[in-house]
């Protein structure tokens, strides 16, 4: 059952803290994600933004340059750079090229959710399976939601129980690309839980 969120007030940036570079499609991903800059002095997250509206993953790469060349990101060893994208509208290919690229370099990765953001949200509720519904209704059967959106704060305390019911539901856990209604969000979690502490709610 989502879970209201306790008043928290986020201290200073944490000397251990490691910095999360998301580069997502949408506002959804990029408002769950960056929700954690509020919780945690360990975790610090910073979006890419879409100028021009570039959305598809055949631009990511090109989002990452730009903004390493405006100075808004001076890449460190630790920080962690990750693609955040769907299956539901873009080209296989364009999708293999931000692996392959991922794979020539330690600290990028990527994350994709069949067939959208939505089933990431699905998986804080339980694990799901193909129903066969369409990314439009994965949208409107989501708990916890007010006027089309989802209400980030209660999705958000939930993390950890979505990391697990994702992993659990992954059937390909070696292989990047997930089968429909999977997602590998269930990885960028994994490396932020254990920042947050036991405490932290």
């Amino acid at each position: 059952m989502l879970r209201q969120n306790r008043a928290y007030k986020k201290g200073a940036p944490h000397r251990d803290a490691r910095l999360f570079v998301i580069v997502a499609e949408g506002d959804r991903e990029d408002s769950y994600f960056t929700y954690f800059n509020e919780i945690n002095s360990r975790i610090l997250i910073k979006k890419v933004p879409r100028d021009g509206g570039k959305t598809s993953p055949k631009f990511f790469i090109d989002r990452v340059t730009d903004f390493t060349n405006s100075g808004e990101w001076s890449p460190a060893e630790k920080d962690e750079l990750w693609f955040i994208c769907d299956v539901d509208k873009w080209e296989r290919e364009h999708i293999d090229e931000v692996f392959k690229a991922c794979e020539n370099k330690s600290t990028w990765n990527l994350a994709i959710s069949n067939p959208c953001f939505e089933v990431w949200l699905h998986y804080h509720s339980g694990v799901i399976k193909d129903d066969g519904r369409s990314c439009g209704e994965l949208k409107t059967s989501l708990p916890a939601t007010k006027l089309g959106q989802f209400e980030i704060e209660k999705y958000c305390l939930l993390i950890e129980l979505a990391f697990e019911n994702a992993k659990k539901g992954d059937n390909h856990s070696t292989h990047y690309f997930p089968e429909r209604m999977e997602t590998k969000l269930y990885l960028l979690a994994e490396s932020m839980i254990p920042l947050l502490g036991k405490n932290w709610k």
